[in-house]
């Protein structure tokens, strides 16, 4: 049994930890610092696990013992999701920013259960050592095999779980493994009142926890994939979805062509600059806004949109009405090796992949930009939305991607969304940066070209000249912030204010 018990245990540590990413992302997002989180504190509990687990080893080296801290183990893990939107709910109300948000969090839902499953390896070793002769023997082959299990339990929930069933539902599943593996090594010392008892309440218990998730007012969808937690939810009359903790798109649900989020709108000022136009790329998807209204205000173009994750395809032709014809392709795929294997050039590739505080950093670099200018047409162009602020503690990102773009194309102009009405340098917005091919243009120039962009193109936005006149006109400083690089992006960094 102690080979088995050692296998079990690995496997459910490092599923439960990949999975708890699932857990904490949709309030604390799923930023570097969830993951170095996440991985901080799970070693620090087996750490502490293998020490524990050694001395009560060595004090109580019975079966019975080995057999309750399977059990502990499974009833730290089961009743997680029943308390972890609370727990999570009070970490953001307690503003402990980005790192420290995320590292009191993971510790409290995930500390103490990854304590007791640290606790059984040690405890196999000494029961499973006859002699100090075989000591290093079965020491090193128990650890090999709590290795093993680890790897399997990786695997298993990254490719397969996750695809396949909730968050919710993989942790209390990992409870009841563990309170399954308690009650089977109880019955070789012939406890089979505790086995049965432990059983029966385990299948209540999860019976209970799984039973008790009411959705959410307004929940029309949800899935939890390998790298979101997706939402779609109706609130007065707005249909919203939701990546993790960010809101990516909105639809008017009696009026689906009413802009919701105005930054949408901003992302057709690439036909100012391109208004002969045909062929559009879109890098990020969301609820599709901006490439739907492109395939009904525009016939004359075709738009291709590459997403990462299949099942926002899916929510996005479910819900959000974004169709799928000869003028819309859809593609599942990474937007770099997307761009970069090549095909028919684009004349505008418009890039909406970033959100608030988790940003794809090789998206952002001066490598895939050179590969994205590689794809446009003479005269293309390329246009990015980036949520910062253009000066002060942060506006750090923005004036690292504005420094870039300007290393790769020999125009970049800057549209901060609704500039003219709010025109605080410091306020957090989108910012759309749209980078040309061409000599730069005066800013008379642009307006002029919003005019008669508007008029070829048939335009239907109303705010497409009010977008245009938000041009930033003043030089942006760059002088404090790198050239990001495939070798060097800190753009977590450069997210955190100052």
């Amino acid at each position: 049994m102690l080979p088995l018990a050692v296998v079990v245990s690995g496997a459910v540590l490092l599923a439960l930890e990949i999975t708890a990413s699932r857990v904490v992302a949709p309030v604390l997002g799923n930023s570097i610092y969830v993951w170095g989180a996440l991985i901080g504190v799970f070693l620090a509990a087996l750490a502490v696990g293998y020490a524990v687990g050694g001395r009560v080893a060595d004090r109580f080296p019975t079966p019975g013992v080995f057999a309750a801290l399977a059990v502990l183990a499974g009833l730290a893990i089961a009743p997680i999701p029943l308390f972890a939107p609370a727990l999570l709910e009070a970490v953001q109300r307690a503003g402990l920013g980005p790192r420290a948000g995320p590292l009191a969090a993971t510790a409290a839902l995930f500390f103490p259960p990854a304590v007791a499953l640290g606790m059984i390896s040690p405890f196999a070793v000494r029961l499973g050592a006859r002699t100090m002769a075989t000591l290093g023997n079965v020491a090193g082959s128990l650890y090999a095999l709590s290795t093993l299990g680890s790897i399997g339990g990786t695997l298993l929930a990254a490719f397969l779980l996750l695809d396949w069933m909730s968050a919710r539902t993989i942790v209390v599943g990992l409870g009841l493994v563990m309170l399954a593996l308690g009650a089977l090594l109880l019955v070789p010392v012939r406890r089979l009142a505790a086995a049965a008892a432990i059983g029966l309440t385990a299948l209540v218990g999860a019976g209970a926890l799984l039973a008790g998730s009411p959705d959410a007012p307004g929940l029309v969808f949800a899935r939890d994939t390998v790298y979101h937690r997706i939402t779609v939810n109706d609130e007065a009359g707005v249909r919203y979805l939701r990546l993790d903790a960010y809101w990516q798109s909105g639809m008017d649900l009696r009026d689906p062509r009413r802009t919701v989020f105005p930054y949408a709108d901003y992302l057709h000022l690439p036909l100012l600059f391109q208004p002969d136009a045909r062929r559009v790329l879109f890098v990020g998807l969301g609820g599709g806004t901006a490439p739907r209204r492109y395939h009904e205000d525009y016939p004359q173009l075709t738009v291709d949109v590459v997403e990462l994750d299949p099942a926002v395809i899916e929510a996005a032709t479910r819900f959000f009405g974004v169709p799928r014809d000869g003028r819309m392709r859809l593609v599942a795929a990474d937007g770099r090796l997307f761009v970069a294997a090549g095909g028919p050039p684009y004349d505008i590739i418009i890039l909406d992949a970033f959100l608030i505080d988790t940003i794809p950093f090789h998206l952002a670099t001066r490598e895939f930009f050179a590969d994205v200018r590689s794809r446009l047409a003479p005269g293309g162009v390329l246009a990015s939305n980036i949520i910062g602020a253009l000066e002060g503690p942060r506006s750090g990102f923005f004036r690292a991607v504005y420094k870039t773009l300007g290393t790769v194309f020999p125009s970049v102009y800057v549209f901060p969304t609704d500039w003219s009405r709010y025109d605080s340098a410091e306020s957090l917005r989108n910012i759309i940066v749209v980078a040309t091919q061409d000599p730069p243009r005066p800013r008379a120039a642009v307006l002029r070209a919003a005019g008669e962009a508007r008029r070829r193109t048939g335009v239907t936005i109303d705010r497409f000249l009010e977008a245009a006149g938000d041009l930033y006109a003043i030089p942006v400083r760059t002088d404090d912030v790198p050239v990001l690089t495939d070798d060097y992006a800190p753009v977590d960094r450069l997210l955190l204010a100052r």
